[in-house]
């Protein structure tokens, strides 16, 4: 079996609550056959009404899809 992989980087700045912009990304990547697998935070200097003493997050999300096989 193989796969190709996606990520996705979103910051706590990109959307005013987080949770509900991402499970609607999670439900259109899922719709398309992706797989999450994995996610990841990194936190990283920044200043914005998002930033809690100059710290944001960063969320790394990593997605994989099997690979179609001619012929199949």
């Amino acid at each position: 079996m193989q796969f190709k992989y996606k990520t996705l980087l979103m910051s706590s700045k990109d959307v005013d609550d987080i949770s509900v912009s991402l499970a609607d990304k999670l439900n259109v990547y899922g719709k398309d056959g992706w797989e999450l697998v994995s996610a990841l935070t990194q936190p990283c200097l920044g200043s914005s009404q998002y930033s809690l003493i100059g710290i944001t997050q960063k969320y790394i999300l990593i997605f994989k899809q099997q690979l179609e096989h001619e012929g199949a």
